[in-house]
């Protein structure tokens, strides 16, 4: 039996992280299509890591509306990393208040990280919600 088959058992029984290598085989053989089936497969079992590479991977192949949709699924699904990327693609195309709703959403999943990476709020945010002054 080859990897490739034992992986494919081990997602056929629910394993995420084996339709990530799976993903990653077929990307580096060079067979695209197949390799976004695995990534859409480890997307719909709830791997959000896999709804990002996904989409960087439609983006790259100029597919901006199928990156989209996967990028706000992403969001919805909590990954932070998703979430301020959407939210600097709303502030791009002028939806402020939206970008700023979604940052606030994404402070509240608790990921400190996220506040330099947006660029809006350096030093966090209160509990009352408005920014906190530099220390």
């Amino acid at each position: 039996q080859t990897a490739e088959t034992l992986f494919q058992r081990a997602a056929d029984a629910g394993h995420t992280s084996a339709l990530v290598i799976l993903m990653q085989m077929r990307e580096e053989d060079g067979d695209r299509e197949g390799a976004e089936t695995f990534y859409q497969r480890a997307a719909d079992a709830g791997h959000s890591n896999a709804l990002v590479i996904l989409m960087q991977m439609r983006e790259k192949n100029g597919d901006m509306e199928g990156a989209r949709t996967l990028l706000s699924d992403a969001a919805e699904n909590g990954h932070t990393n998703a979430m301020v990327k959407l939210a600097r693609r709303l502030e791009r195309d002028g939806d402020v208040e939206g970008a700023e709703a979604l940052l606030r959403q994404t402070a509240d999943f608790g990921d400190a990280r996220q506040f330099s990476r947006s660029g809006r709020w350096p030093y966090g945010l209160d509990p009352d919600g408005t920014p906190t002054p530099p220390w």
